[in-house]
């Protein structure tokens, strides 16, 4: 078998999420389809690329060499496609990487709208850290991330920019329509003392669980948290099931069997940043990709507040926008 510049990325997406799974997911193929292919590349290659625990995958020394000279290849091949395009009228894909949000079908739309004849490739995941590395690897050229402040986030890599959509993002709670708490208008952080914090996989590499755990611990106590390999519908499932509480933003659709309130004094909250590499995406379109998120994220977050009772006595857990820059 000859190497072909497809095998190549598929290289490149293996280190970049360090999991065939992972990886096979971004390229919407099957795990097994790509492991086959994997295994042939090292086959055409004549050593093992990267080495599996339960982690994931590592890179071998060899895997290492190759992974650079790949790397060096596409991004040549890249620039000979973007600097060819000026010459024919044609902008490059955008590769748009997004943590998951309830905002999304309705954002992108927007923006397909904007950019009218743009192909725009997109790439969800509900893992900040891993969108900011594949950022810093030029497999994504901008994205939206929803992250902690500023101490526990994934810093933004170099030659990657960055500017605010929404800070600060208050967090609310959710929890159990029979809660104790669920028919205050507002709870104190020292009030979830004895609660059980669920926190999605993605929060314990964001940052998110860090962060919690300082704010918890500024007010005396250190929270419990549930840190199973639970996916987003198993822990909404035990929330509405009375069996732990999680923080959620103000775009929230509500669950069956919850309810949502806000954190008095604001104490937790989160940022929604845009970054993108500037060789790659101009002034003009970051700020299209800006504005066009924040229409989208006001439209979602008015629909939902409607649903809070307490939404205009408590202004302090109200989104602060950012407009773009510029």
């Amino acid at each position: 078998m000859e190497l072909e510049l497809r095998h190549l990325r598929v290289i490149c997406r293996v280190a970049d999420t360090g999991s065939v799974s992972k990886a096979a997911a971004a390229l919407q193929v099957s795990q097994p389809s790509l492991t086959a292919q994997l295994r042939r590349i090292e086959s055409a290659i004549g050593g093992e690329l990267f080495q599996r625990d339960v982690r994931g995958v590592i890179a071998t020394p060899l895997g290492d060499h190759i992974i650079a000279r790949a790397r060096a290849v596409l991004a040549d091949m890249d620039d000979l496609v973007n600097s060819s395009s000026k010459y024919v009228g044609v902008d490059s894909p955008l590769r748009l990487g997004s943590v998951n949000t309830v905002t999304f079908v309705s954002w992108l739309s927007r923006l397909e709208h904007e950019l009218v004849g743009r192909d725009i490739r997109t790439q969800v995941d509900p893992c900040a850290l891993l969108l900011t590395d594949l950022l810093a690897a030029d497999v994504l050229d901008i994205a939206m991330l929803m992250v902690c402040e500023e101490a526990y986030a994934p810093p933004c890599p170099p030659g990657v920019q960055e500017q605010l959509m929404v800070d600060p993002e208050p967090a609310l709670i959710i929890m159990a329509a029979g809660h104790r708490l669920a028919s205050l208008p507002r709870v104190r952080l020292v009030d979830l003392a004895d609660e059980t914090w669920m926190v999605p996989p993605a929060g314990r590499r964001d940052g998110a669980i860090a962060a919690q755990r300082a704010a918890c611990e500024a007010v005396g106590f250190t929270p419990n948290f549930r840190n199973d390999e639970l996916g987003h519908h198993e822990v909404e499932q035990l929330i509405a099931a009375g069996r732990g509480i999680a923080t959620c933003a103000p775009t929230i659709d509500p669950l069956p069997g919850t309810v949502v309130v806000p954190l008095a004094d604001q104490a937790l909250a989160f940022r929604r940043v845009l970054r993108w590499r500037p060789e790659r995406v101009p002034p003009r379109v970051v700020n299209t990709v800006h504005r066009t998120f924040l229409d989208a994220y006001r439209e979602i977050l008015a629909a939902r507040v409607a649903r809070f009772p307490w939404w205009d006595t408590a202004p302090s857990s109200h989104p602060v926008i950012h407009e773009p820059v510029g």
